[in-house]
């Protein structure tokens, strides 16, 4: 486990993004992470699945996090 990043659970449906978000703490900085919604998602739905397959998406992000992959908000889109 990388100790210099740090998921905190706190996945939540964002609406203004069309995406469901969760954060993390990288060297003790937040950063947002989003997955992308098709716009034929149910959100609740979807969320649901997210949390169901939280490790997979974990893992998604710090291999997105590993790789500087930040867009120009400091954000991770997976």
């Amino acid at each position: 486990m990388n100790q210099q990043l740090i998921f905190n659970n706190d996945f939540y449906y964002a609406r203004d993004k069309a995406a469901i978000g969760f954060s993390c703490l990288v060297a003790g900085l937040k950063v947002a992470c989003f997955i992308p919604l098709v716009i034929t998602d149910d959100p609740e739905q979807a969320l649901s699945q997210v949390k169901a397959e939280a490790f997979t998406w974990e893992d998604k992000a710090e291999l997105a996090i590993s790789k500087d992959s930040y867009n120009e908000f400091g954000e991770i889109w997976l």
